[in-house]
Formats: structure tokens, sequence, C-alpha cells
């Protein structure tokens, strides 16, 4: 068991650790914010992320043993908390647009931070010494009560956030993955698997807190106390800052017609009518489409097109000299594909020659026929054919 002095001096350690990364992380953004040309809606959405755990830290500090504050703000900043979803899920919307905006709907995103400060105006409405407790002015039954039902309705809000924004920022992932098929042959570095991972570690820390909230509602010890509270604010601020450093949005701004965040592709046939509905004022008659798609496998075949390494759904548009929303709806609705998996089938079947027809490595197949990495060619391979490259040649090489 550690002794009170231990656990302060680890909390205040944490406290201290958290403050100084996420003003680090504020300085970096900022340099960031002056040099990036393009969409910068994820630094300012990290930006209010890390000026929320930074005020959090500092209100720690001046209502600690250290600092005294004036009381007249103590528990003001329990109105912020909603930011810390708020600003992820701006970051993850940004992150998975290719042009990011701002619009009037977005003043919806302003109701959680007024419904907490209703649920706290009872216990914010008190002087504040009496806030602290340092001051024992009688207080009715009645607003007494008042005071703890907003302090708990405070803490069911928070859960609700959690599970709203939470829910909408899976949403957006799991719509992004799809969308990358569309524009890009090559993912690695595109399927954002690690805000997957950040998005998870914002929302166990944040129910971390609803529980060690609610054990101290009941009388119970906290659970974030001395080294507990180091890890919890260091891996808070640390995990999140290294990534708002270095995320660049994947997408181009020239796929926001193709891609939405929630617009289906299809891998399979049986959906392509599906598909359809977002082309449906694009102009394009069954004629055009079958042109399009006869066009499309001969400048593909006569060019190897897929060869390339860093080919997307641009590129392969102007080869071809359609539009990329054409090129998408000719790949969607006629020949059944993403782009993606159109691409990395003419790929396997240029592999599947030169497996049979050379004696290239493996790896050195791989490269030619556009893979970037030899794991994606070897997943991609057994995915159409049931073998491993290694099989195959063993199989159909004379």
């Amino acid at each position: 068991m550690l002794s009170i002095y231990e656990r302060l001096y680890w909390e205040h350690l944490g406290v201290a650790a958290a403050l100084a990364i996420s003003l680090f992380v504020i300085v970096g953004l900022l340099l960031r914010l002056r040099e990036t040309t393009g969409p910068r809606m994820h630094i300012w959405a990290m930006l209010a992320f890390f000026a929320v755990n930074t005020s959090d830290a500092v209100n720690s500090f001046a209502y600690s043993d250290i600092f005294s504050a004036p009381n007249r703000f103590y528990r003001w900043n329990d109105v912020l908390i909603p930011g810390f979803m708020v600003s992820l899920y701006f970051y993850v919307r940004a992150l998975t647009s290719s042009d990011p905006m701002i619009g009037r709907r977005d003043w919806l995103h302003v109701v959680p931070f007024i419904a907490g400060l209703i649920c706290l105006a009872p216990a914010l409405l008190l002087p504040g010494d009496v806030r602290r407790g340092v001051s024992d002015v009688p207080l009715s039954d009645g607003y007494r009560q008042l005071v703890e039902l907003g302090d708990t309705a405070f803490w069911i809000l928070w859960v609700v956030i959690l599970g709203v924004y939470g829910t909408l920022c899976i949403r957006r992932l799991m719509a992004h993955k799809r969308n990358i098929r569309a524009v890009f042959s090559d993912l690695e570095g595109k399927t954002l698997r690690w805000l997957d991972g950040l998005v998870a570690t914002i929302l166990v820390l944040a129910l971390i807190v609803i529980i060690d909230e609610i054990r101290i509602l009941l009388g119970q010890p906290s659970i974030r106390d001395g080294i507990a509270s180091l890890l919890y604010d260091v891996v808070l601020a640390g995990s999140f800052g290294i990534f708002a450093l270095r995320a660049v949005p994947p997408l181009p701004q020239w796929s926001g017609e193709i891609v939405a965040p929630d617009r289906p592709v299809p891998d399979t046939r049986e959906e392509i009518s599906e598909t359809t509905k977002p082309y449906a004022r694009s102009g394009l008659q069954q004629d055009d489409i079958a042109r399009y798609a006869a066009r499309l496998e001969k400048r593909m075949a006569e060019g190897q097109l897929w060869r390339k390494h860093a080919l997307n759904l641009q590129g392969l548009a102007s080869e071809v000299a359609v539009s990329p929303i054409h090129l998408s709806e000719v790949l969607n609705t006629k020949i059944g594909m993403s782009f993606y998996d159109y691409v990395n089938q003419c790929r396997i079947r240029d592999a599947c020659d030169l497996l049979i027809q050379t004696n290239m490595s493996v790896i050195e197949i791989s490269e030619a026929v556009g893979f970037n990495a030899k794991s994606t060619f070897n997943t991609s391979f057994k995915k159409v054919t049931d073998q491993t490259p290694s099989q195959w040649r063993a199989t159909h090489k004379p």
C-alpha cells in the first residue's frame, strides 16, 4: 500500500508529464498549422483536444495541495469534458474526408457542452468556497439533492456522449476502409488502422474515468491512484500526441465526388444494384458504360498499367481519357469491382504468368507487377487463387 504522500507524488508527476506533453504537442501543431496548405481540420481538432487536456491538467494543479487557485473557478473546467469526444470526432472526420469543412449542422456539436452546463448548473451556482468544501454554508435538503442529481446526470450524459461519438467515429472508420478501395491500388498507410487503436484507447480511458467517478460517489477509493494515475495521464497525452503530429489525411481532394462517408463500395456483383444509386445523375448511358469498359480493358492490357506502383483512380482515368467519377461508375456497375480489387486482379493474373514463364523470385515478381510489399502480394494472391505464389509455381510450371 502506498502512503498518501507517495500517491500524491505519482499523481502530481502524472499531471506534470501530461501537461508537458500537451504543451509540446500544441506547439508542434501550431507549427504544422502554419506549414500546411491543404485541409487543416485534423490539426484544429487536435489543438482543441490538447487544449482541453491542458486545461484539465492545469485545473488539477490549481486545486491541489501545491497551489490554491481562486475558489470561484472550481469545477468550471468540468464543462469542457465533452470536448474530448467532440474533438476526437472532428479529428476522425478530417482524416476520412477528401475535403473536410464545417457546415451549419455542426452547431449541433455544441449541444453536449450546453447539456453538461445545465447538469452542473446547480453546483456551479453555489459560492466557490461551498463548491470546494472550504466553507460550510447550510443548504436546503431540496437544493442539496438537486446538486447531487445534476452531478449524476452529468456523468450519465458523459456515458451517452461516449456512446454517440464513439459510434460516429467507428462508422466513419469503417466507411473509410471501403472508400479507399475506390481510389487507391495500394492501401499501405491509408487504412488508418492506427486510428482504430487510438479511438479504442480514448474510449477505454474515458470509461475508466466514468467507473472511477462512480466509485468515488459511492465512497470507494479511486482506481486512478498513485502509479496508475501517472500511467493514465501519460498514455492519454502520449498516444494522441504521437499521431496528432504525424497524421496526414490520406484521401486526395479530387476523390470528393467519388467517395462519401456512408457510400458502400461493392466487393461482389450481387451488390451492383446498390452502387448505381450514387451515379444516378452521372448522365452515362449503358452504351457509354460498355464503350468505356472496353476502352479500359484495352488500355490496361496494352500499357500494363497495373504495374505502376502508385496507380490511383485519377491516374487510370487520365490514361483511359474519362473522368474519375465515370471510371468509378464503370468499375462498380459494369465490371462489378472496386478500383483496388480490379487493379489487384490484373496484377495477380500478371504474376501467375511470370511465375510460370520466368525464374524470377517471388519478391521480384511482386515488385514487377506493382505490389509495394511482399506480404500484401501474398495475401492478395492467395485470396484470388487459393494458393501461395510458391504453391502456384510448383503446381503449374512445367
